[in-house]
This record gives C-alpha cells, structure tokens and sequence, in this order.
C-alpha cells in the first residue's frame, strides 16, 4: 500500500483535505514530526468531513526514528530543492510519498543524505515559490497511482 508521509504538516485544512484524498484511494497516512494543530482542531476536520473513521493514518512524533524505519524501503523526497521530476520517478505499491512541512519542507540533512530520492513538480512562473501542499499530494499521488495500475 502507497504510504503519504507528512513531515510536520502545519495547516490543519491541508492535512485534512489530504487526508480525505488519502481515504479514498485507500492510501495509508502518517503525519510524522511536530504538528502545528492538534488532531481535534475544527478546521482539520472539516476539511475531512466524517472521513475520519475511513482513513488508515498514524502519528509518528519522532521524526529521526520515523526515517530510520521508512528509509529502508522505497520512497521519494518532494521538494522544491530538486531538478529531477516527479514524473521521471518509478513508483510502486509499497513506495512512501514524503512531503515536507508548508512552511520548511523536507529538511536540508534528509535531502543532503538522499539526493537520488528527492523530486519535484516543476512550475513555469519562477516567482511562485511552491505549490499547495494538498495540491502538490494529490499531483504526485495521481501519478503514482496512474503507473502503478498501468
């Protein structure tokens, strides 16, 4: 199963709205690190409707131990900070999605250590910084679900 990583998310609709992208595509969800909401925060669950009961997630707060785990299986870093499209990636049923806070991204460490892991979803207008968290995660979900059920 396709596991989406959230690196301390900070927007509580983002997570939410993911959240609900994850539930229906039966895509697992690990919110990973120090979250800037708290899980009964009013605007995360609205953004996931009364989804909740039908998403498979979990809260890892270690994100040093999270990594030492999920590193040793398949996963792509997106970020920013990479040349390489998230479109050239093969992706497969077991891989991990991982996806920075909005506000910091993936750490500069992380990306240092796994540069041939880290991809990116390109943008014509160079003064847009980055996208949409929750919009980023469902580009890249679509795509690996799209080659994954080729």
């Amino acid at each position: 199963m396709l596991t989406i990583s959230l690196f301390e998310p900070q927007i509580p609709p983002n997570t939410g709205n993911i959240a609900r992208l994850c539930g229906a595509n039966n895509i697992k969800l690990d919110l990973v690190g120090e979250l800037g909401f708290e899980m009964n925060d009013r605007y995360l669950k609205r953004a996931g409707l009364d989804y909740w009961n039908h998403i498979k997630w979990e809260y890892f707060p270690d994100t040093d131990k999270y990594c030492s785990n999920v590193f040793k299986n398949s996963f792509h870093l997106l970020t920013t900070k990479s040349k390489n499209l998230y479109t050239k990636r093969v992706y497969s049923d077991n891989d991990y999605l991982i996806f920075g806070s909005e506000t910091k991204g993936i750490s500069e460490s992380i990306l240092n250590a796994y540069p041939q892991n880290a991809c990116t979803i390109p943008m014509v207008n160079k003064n847009i910084r980055s996208l949409n968290l929750a919009t980023s995660v469902g580009i890249v979900l679509y795509e690996a679900l799209r080659q994954i059920n080729e």
